[in-house]
């Protein structure tokens, strides 16, 4: 092959190739580089934590390009959706909650460069819905009260 059309090929090729692999790269794909942890895909998990079946939990949730439609949760009950960021625009999730008279709208779950922080090391955002308010965790075990009902 002449040089100039290996010259020109290249950028293209190497496109092709890392195209190739995020497409393919499984949820807990995750490389680590000097204790730096780079993930491309993440999976938000939204669990019912509300203590009885009297009234369930009714969320819905989208995106700018997903509408992820609505769910109605009762106690214990999980929603979660998986995702791959994007490099060129934000990613950004965001859910309406309501439970019985209470609500809450447009409660960001997930946005590039906040969660991307947080939830990291697991690849996994866990929000729990209480009596009081929704809480936040990236193991499913520390929680931190974001939002009051």
């Amino acid at each position: 092959m002449p040089y100039n059309n290996f010259r020109t090929l290249t950028p293209l090729l190497c496109m092709l190739m890392l195209a190739s692999c995020i497409s393919q790269t499984p949820v807990s794909y995750a490389k680590s580089v000097d204790n730096l942890v780079i993930r491309f895909r993440y999976k938000v998990h939204i669990i019912n934590g509300l203590p009885d079946n009297a009234k369930p939990l009714e969320l819905s949730c989208h995106s700018n390009d997903d509408d992820l439609g609505h769910h109605t949760l009762w106690k214990d009950q999980e929603f979660r959706f998986k995702f791959g960021i994007h490099f060129w625009k934000k990613t950004h999730f965001v859910c309406n909650f309501s439970w019985g008279s209470k609500s809450l709208n447009d409660i960001t779950v997930f946005v590039n460069e906040v969660e991307t922080r947080t939830c990291r090391e697991t690849g996994n955002c866990f929000w729990k819905v209480e009596t009081d308010g929704i809480y936040f965790s990236n193991n499913d075990q520390n929680w931190e009260k974001r939002f009051n009902w």
